[in-house]
């Protein structure tokens, strides 16, 4: 390489993306409609297009006023994105700032002039990284933040005026790879208890299970096609055409697809399950003996222990105490679950072989305002278009009928209807506008805006896997899933041959029994022990809140004790170095975690709030603590039988 610059540039890019290297040495800047001039200060400045990059009053003076209005200065938390390499005047003035930097210029053609030509002196800083994709910008944005991680974006006017469309767009995918932080922040906070206690009552029956492992390359070289039916509104346009040709394809169906398939005479080969609250209703119809079900660990207890033609364990390696199951069982490789059951069927289906996969009612989108298939549990929902306040709504016409989809011998009326109106109010804080396959923008939900994603991550691994593998997206009118061709699902099956299905019912499973025992005992006594520090600390809680209740005023000797008990919950918390424990108890730590660090010892009333709201966290950790150990035991016994 004959261009020093260039080549040194270069050579610090490559430390991290030698992909991004490649592309600059293949572009062919010379050709490129981009001239050098100089600022009224006599600062060197890029023309681009007949336009000028930076400020001709001033180059540096323009970035330094950008810098100075940033938020969160002090925040090393913080990550900043400069949209817009330019020739590095902004990128070298944010990178002065204590936190991680990326400079993201999408541009080739103005990235490789200016790398040819200049030595910015950001992109040899260790706290900054340059890209240039919107895949690769996601990806960084989502490794170098976290849920509470604060994120701007910088950029010149100019770039403004340029690209004002892809800036609009690159915060939406800034949003987005954020929210993926958020929603696993929130999945984890707000399920762990439930899906842990589930996991362990579940235990019994996932030792008895087969996995889904076991059915590997089932349908390998047998032209076999799978069809996976989620309960967006393309399945109920196609359920004749699947009925009429089920014999054609393995059929996964996910659980809120249920009803509207038996009532139309279709047989799923597999029900996949994955919902930790209980999904009971949704099989009131069919005698779940005459299925496969795939489940996952932490599942709803009640569907775990229904009776079925045989059930396949599905133990995805990082959710939960998972990690722990897997050791259990012995269970190896990579298998996800990502929040959606559909993926759990996508999944599902390519383990067993299938190199031609279907998905249908994977919408993922509010087409022509119906959010769900008719005949699914939330057929009636509509997304509409409030001409007043100029934004997409989720509405419940009938309400009535809305609230008895959440009823079940557990919920009462009120309660169902307590739960109808906070999903809505979830629904309607979280629309969305994604690609439709025509190229529309459509509403959704920011969660299935980040399964998009997801799907299309999978598609990209699944054809590196099985470049053989055809992956096709028969949710006509949905969101554009990248990776899946789109095809109309009665235009394939006079490709599709009648499909063979061996008899899964004999299918066993295989367990260490010694090692699960052993496993069982010892994560029994790490919680015992565990137990025995929250129930210290309830007893000095209480005795904290009975002195302050007495003498009305923070004491010497409530000092002490509040002393003791802070110091009682670090000793707890740093129960999280334990890798088996901190699956268990993360959740219950957060918790502790965050009501310690308020500065709640300023006046008596703060005190006995936040000594209410540990002692309330610490019975409730006790109870599902009391309840783990109850169920590790049966599940201990009947190995043991």
């Amino acid at each position: 390489m004959e261009n020093k610059v260039l080549e040194k540039n270069l050579k610090q890019i490559s430390k991290y993306d030698k992909e991004l290297c490649n592309k600059i040495l293949m572009s062919d800047f010379e050709k490129s409609n981009i001239k050098i001039t100089k600022t009224q200060k006599d600062e060197y400045n890029l023309i681009y297009n007949n336009f000028l990059i930076h400020n001709d009053t001033g180059a540096t003076d323009e970035a330094k006023k950008i810098v100075e209005k940033l938020e969160n200065k002090e925040n090393k938390n913080t990550l900043r994105i400069v949209y817009g390499l330019g020739l590095g005047y902004l990128a070298d003035e944010i990178s002065s700032v204590n936190s991680k930097i990326i400079i993201y210029e999408p541009n080739i053609d103005i990235l490789s002039f200016v790398l040819n030509i200049a030595e910015i002196d950001a992109i040899y800083k260790e706290n900054v990284i340059i890209c240039a994709d919107e895949k690769t910008l996601k990806k960084y944005v989502t490794n170098f933040s976290n849920p509470d991680t604060k994120i701007s974006l910088s950029f010149l006017p100019s770039y403004k005026t340029l690209f004002y469309e892809d800036i609009l767009n690159i915060i939406k995918v800034v949003q987005k790879a954020q929210g993926q932080h958020l929603a696993a922040q929130n999945t984890l906070i707000k399920n762990a208890p439930k899906a842990i206690f589930n996991s362990f009552r579940n235990l019994k029956n996932i030792v008895k299970n087969p996995n889904i492992q076991d059915l590997k390359n089932l349908y390998k070289n047998k032209n076999a096609t799978a069809l996976c039916l989620s309960a967006g509104p393309s399945l109920r346009e196609n359920i004749e055409t699947i009925k009429a040709n089920q014999d054609k394809f393995v059929i996964f169906a996910v659980n809120p697809t249920i009803k509207l398939l038996k009532e139309f005479d279709i047989k799923p080969d597999f029900i996949v399950d994955i919902e930790i609250g209980d999904t009971i209703r949704q099989f009131d119809t069919i005698n779940t003996e005459d299925y496969y079900f795939i489940l996952e660990g932490f599942c709803s207890f009640i569907i775990s222990q229904m009776k079925t033609k045989k059930t396949f364990n599905y133990i995805s390696d990082s959710n939960f105490i998972n990690p722990w199951i897997r050791d259990c069982l012995k269970i190896n490789g990579e298998l996800k679950t990502l929040g959606t059951v559909s993926y759990t069927a996508l999944m599902s289906a390519y383990i067993m072989g299938f190199e031609r996969i279907i998905l249908c009612g994977q919408d993922l989108a509010y087409k022509d305002g119906q959010c769900y298939a008719k005949g699914s549990q939330f057929e009636d929902l509509e997304c509409i278009f409030d001409e007043t306040e100029q934004k997409y709504k989720i509405i419940a016409p009938d309400f009535e009928k809305y609230t008895s989809s959440f009823k079940t011998e557990r919920n009462t009326q009120e309660t169902a209807k307590e739960i109808a109106k906070n999903n809505l109010e979830f629904l309607n804080k979280n629309i969305y506008t994604v690609k439709s396959q025509e190229g529309k923008n459509i509403p959704t939900q920011t969660g299935y805006a980040l399964f998009i994603d997801w799907f299309i991550k999978a598609s990209e691994e699944l054809k590196t896997k099985n470049p053989n593998i055809k992956l096709i997206n028969s949710s006509t009118g949905g969101a554009q899933i990248d990776g899946f061709e789109n095809i109309e699902l009665k235009n394939i099956i006079s490709e599709l041959k009648t499909v063979e299905k061996p008899n899964l019912s004999e299918y066993q499973a295989k367990i260490d029994k010694p090692l699960v025992i052993n496993k069982i005992q010892i994560m029994k006594e790490k919680l015992k022990i565990f137990n025995d520090a929250i129930k210290e600390l309830i007893e000095i809680t209480q005795k904290i809140i009975k002195e302050i209740e007495i003498k009305k005023v923070l004491t010497q000797n409530a000092d002490k004790l509040i002393q003791k008990q802070e110091d009682l919950i670090c000793q707890i918390i740093s129960t999280k170095k334990d890798n088996d424990l901190k699956l268990v108890t993360l959740v219950f730590l957060h918790n502790f975690a965050e009501i310690i660090k308020t500065n709640y010892k300023d006046d008596i009333v703060k005190t006995n709030e936040a000594l209410k709201k540990i002692l309330e966290q610490a019975l409730s950790t006790k109870k599902y603590i009391d309840l783990y150990i109850k169920d590790l035991t049966n599940c201990q016994t009947l190995i043991l039988k």
